[in-house]
């Protein structure tokens, strides 16, 4: 049974995190995408480095769901509607996680305002480089 988790339960450490994303579509491998976050005490979350805000996704008309699937195990999903600036996009995913680290995969579906569509995969892995 999957069970909502409490924000406290994603907990990583404040700090300089660096996230990795390699992304396969239709078949082909895109560039791995870095990008560095500086998460303060009060958002240093998991959702925070892998997702879009709460407030972001409320703006947009996104669903959010994330679930424990153990001690350092959780699954987050996330599914926005097409808008102006912005293709539809569904993705699930599976992290393993420590204060420290992150690692895991997961799948993703975009779909455009003229109803072309992409599905894919996806690898996520980050770790904290040190303070911001």
């Amino acid at each position: 049974m999957l069970v909502p988790i409490a924000q406290a339960e994603t907990r990583i450490q404040a700090g300089l995190w660096e996230k990795i994303e390699k992304v396969t579509l239709d078949g082909k491998e895109l560039p791995p995408r870095s990008q560095k976050i500086c998460l303060k005490a009060g958002e240093a979350n998991l959702e925070r480095l892998v997702l879009v805000t709460a407030d972001e996704a409320a703006a947009r008309g996104c669903d959010r769901s994330i679930s424990a699937l153990g001690p350092e195990l959780v699954k987050m999903s996330m599914s926005c509607p097409v808008s102006d600036g912005e293709s539809a996009i569904s993705a699930a995913m599976e992290l393993k996680f420590t204060p420290t680290s992150f690692e895991g995969s997961g799948t993703v579906e975009i779909k455009a305002r003229d109803g072309h569509g992409n599905k894919g995969t996806s690898r996520l892995s980050g770790k904290r480089l040190g303070d911001c």
